[in-house]
């Protein structure tokens, strides 16, 4: 069994006699560490010196198998019973068993039809996505192709049939306000519950973030940031770059540029790369990904799938607001589609359509509006009892009229 594998088991064990066993969690480091020290024949005066964080890994754990293969404690008296307090003594009893039965009973070829029992669609955040994400079916669809994908990939590996690498590196690309990097997050999770990334560790940054304070330093930084995550998602790389023919790029971004370049190539089956950022079927000046893409074909060559989102239909606008108006707590009146439907299908016509960000702006002016109002009406307002004012303010209070939305939609032509 090797290392990993033997973390992995270790932790299950040591998490599962914390259950069993009804031990504290903040208890649980030192009674790991007094059952190693009981194992060596230290006795109660043992040095501690590893990581105490229950969390965190130490070295006498990795005996672990060790453990399982020679301490006995069949016998009554034992050295495990003599020396530890009886709640310690049933957390061994529970560590012990539970190491015992999955080292018994899953076999290697057992574990590798595991990785296999959690196909994309039945996933906890794809359903999310579907919850929270409105339309872009395509999109929808496309990830679940590529779980597809990374899993036949694995399991070809877990047969050991010659696999070519199939490269973690995408492209998110379309119009802006598409949901492309809240998307990106639930395909990263989706990818941990098919196990196919050695961790979750996620780092979400902007092409800006990449680069350091002083020249230099942002090399490094850009490396820090791929090896201490398994899930690297940049939104708007092209950012680092300067299309201004009369400017050059600067220093610092061609620098990040660079050492992104040697990350990608070094991480790309190891990692999942996620850029996102505006393109696809959008006027060629906001087409920023197509361009930063040409003008980098050290990243461009490692992108394996791009994955597009499209722009939202006036329908598809209707759903977001009221999603948003919903978890907000907002109820809206009857006959609101009416008002806001001839809007939309204005707005989706224009070039600079924000899509679902203009549902989101469109929503903070109406509930602007329906501040005011609230502050009018609460001026003049009279109420038989304390009880008949908390139940019509609550009432105002969470109402978006339709004289509101159209007071609203003035406001955003206004800017």
């Amino acid at each position: 069994m090797d290392e990993k594998k033997l973390k992995e088991l270790e932790q299950r064990s040591f998490e599962n006699a914390i259950y069993v066993s009804k031990t504290p969690a903040d208890e649980a480091s030192m009674t790991i560490q007094k059952i190693y020290a009981v194992y060596k024949n230290q006795g109660f005066d043992f040095a501690i010196i590893n990581d105490s964080g229950i969390m965190k890994f130490n070295q006498d754990r990795l005996k672990f198998l060790e453990l399982l293969a020679n301490a006995d404690i069949s016998e009554v008296g034992n050295k495990f019973e003599k020396r530890l307090s009886v709640q310690e003594y049933e957390f061994l009893k529970a560590y012990l068993e539970y190491g015992k039965y999955h080292l018994e009973h899953q076999t290697p070829e057992r574990q590798k039809i595991k990785v296999m029992d959690v196909s994309p669609k039945e996933t906890e955040a794809y359903h999310r996505l579907c919850q929270n994400v409105i339309g872009q079916e395509e999109m929808k669809h496309t990830l679940c192709k590529l779980g597809a994908v990374y899993q036949f990939a694995k399991k070809r590996e877990d047969y050991y049939l010659p696999t070519p690498p199939i490269h973690k590196v995408l492209a998110f690309i379309g119009p802006p306000g598409t949901a492309k990097t809240t998307s990106a997050r639930y395909f990263a999770e989706m990818m941990i519950e098919e196990e196919l990334l050695s961790g979750g560790s996620m780092a979400y940054i902007t092409g800006t973030q990449l680069k350091a304070k002083y020249v230099g330093q942002t090399s490094d930084r850009v490396h820090q940031i791929f090896e201490t995550n398994d899930i690297i998602i940049i939104d708007e790389a092209y950012s680092l770059v300067n299309y201004n023919e009369t400017e050059r790029t600067d220093n610092f971004s061609q620098e990040a540029l660079a050492q992104l370049c040697i990350e990608v190539e070094e991480h790309s089956h190891d990692k999942l790369i996620i850029f996102a950022g505006y393109g696809g079927d959008i006027n060629e000046k906001n087409n920023k990904m197509k361009r930063f893409l040409d003008e980098n074909p050290g990243i461009a060559s490692r992108i394996t799938f791009t994955v597009h989102f499209s722009p939202y239909s006036a329908k598809e606008m209707l759903d977001i607001f009221e999603a948003l108006a919903n978890n907000a707590t907002f109820h809206l009146e009857k006959g609101w589609e009416n008002v806001l439907l001839p809007f939309f299908e204005e707005r989706v016509k224009d070039e600079n359509f924000g899509n679902g960000r203009e549902a989101r702006r469109l929503l903070e002016h109406t509930m602007a509006v329906a501040a005011e109002r609230f502050m009018q009406w609460q001026e003049t307002a009279v109420f038989s009892s304390q009880i008949a004012r908390e139940k019509e303010e609550r009432q105002k209070l969470s109402l978006l009229t339709c004289e509101d939305l159209q007071t609203a939609i003035q406001e955003f032509k206004r800017g």
